[in-house]
């Protein structure tokens, strides 16, 4: 896990003025919106005897601890302590942590770790989230499995024939072409081509032909966001899927998903928009579950060229464990790299 990113860890709409506790590389926080609906994001554990503030009330810009009362103002100060007598200093040391948040996109982002503002990485663009002509819904679901290895799955254009057999039942031409990749010191992405989907569901309305191809733009938004947007390549129909993949702990990854479509953009269609995404989880779930080790790893796997993209990811990766960003699992041999270069990919026949 790294810190000095923005994380994304909530739906917006899911807080409100009550405490809202939230999971993050291991940690607990917990977010609120104070009396003007701004946001506020802390550690969810008072100082005095480490309760939980989750199970606490909001007050104004105040949260309330609920063991002994303590109260905290929006920036972690403890400005008030219930069992003390009147002109009884408050200790200096009586603060909590809070933590820059931001409001996205229908999501709530915490930036966890101690790079000043300038210096921060941005927040992934989704200019689409803001278009009338693209229609939204979300969802969530978990993984019992490390994020890297989630947000790698969403990278992998050649396992689809194999585990997306439903759209994809083209075992015998599963050769990926080869495709090119773009790195910038925040993301990675490629473009790929493949053989089009079956149509199925609502798309045996909307796509009245067969296609040649269908392309794919995958996209790493680092550490954890997957963005892949696809294009039917018929009539300019596009679906956008954006996860922000939660590394909750060093096993389990919780999703939160963004879909969105330029077609059939009527509220009757989101049902099928929501069982598509639900179904390319289920079949991805036990696959990726499976993997060992947890995180991936920068020796000992063998990547061809259709893994081009994920060398791109884990190079990055390794870019920001240099820069002793790692928190964590990043520590562990699974990570480490013996003689100190950069993996390189082994083609076909090498």
């Amino acid at each position: 896990m790294l810190k000095n990113f923005w994380y994304a860890v909530e739906f917006s709409a899911a807080v409100k003025d009550q405490p809202q506790p939230v999971r993050l590389m291991g940690d607990n926080y917990v977010l609120y919106r104070d009396s003007q609906g701004q946001l506020v994001a802390m550690r969810d554990r008072c100082i005095h005897r480490g309760a939980s503030l989750a199970g606490g009330w909001i007050e104004g810009n105040c949260i309330r601890c609920p063991y002994h009362g303590w109260r905290y103002d929006s920036d972690g100060t403890c400005i008030e302590i219930p069992a003390d007598q009147p002109g009884v200093p408050i200790p200096k040391r009586a603060r909590i942590s809070s933590l820059p948040v931001a409001e996205r996109y229908g999501l709530v982002w915490l930036f966890v770790g101690d790079l000043p503002v300038e210096q921060r990485p941005p927040i992934p663009p989704l200019p689409e989230f803001e278009d009338p002509n693209w229609r939204s819904i979300t969802g969530e679901y978990t993984w019992k499995a490390h994020y890297t290895r989630v947000v790698e799955s969403g990278l992998d254009s050649s396992h689809a024939p194999f585990v997306h057999s439903v759209f994809f039942n083209l075992r015998d031409e599963a050769e990926v072409p080869p495709y090119e990749v773009q790195t910038d010191e925040w993301n990675c992405s490629a473009k790929t081509i493949s053989k089009p989907p079956k149509r199925a569901g609502l798309l045996k309305l909307i796509v009245k032909r067969d296609r040649p191809f269908s392309s794919a733009t995958l996209t790493a938004h680092m550490p954890n966001i997957n963005r892949i947007h696809l294009d039917f390549n018929f009539r300019g129909y596009q679906y956008i899927y954006f996860a922000s993949n939660i590394p909750v702990d060093e096993n389990t990854t919780l999703t939160k998903w963004i879909g969105l479509r330029n077609f059939l953009n009527q509220p009757w269609a989101d049902w099928n928009s929501r069982k598509n995404t639900n179904d390319t989880y289920l079949e991805d779930k036990d696959v990726v579950e499976s993997q060992i080790p947890r995180v991936v790893p920068l020796t000992g796997e063998i990547l061809l060229a259709s893994d081009s993209l994920q060398l791109a990811y884990r190079k990055l990766l390794k870019s920001y464990v240099e820069r002793g960003w790692a928190l964590s699992d990043y520590e562990l041999p699974a990570l480490a790299n013996p003689n100190g270069k950069t993996p390189e990919m082994i083609t076909t026949g090498a």
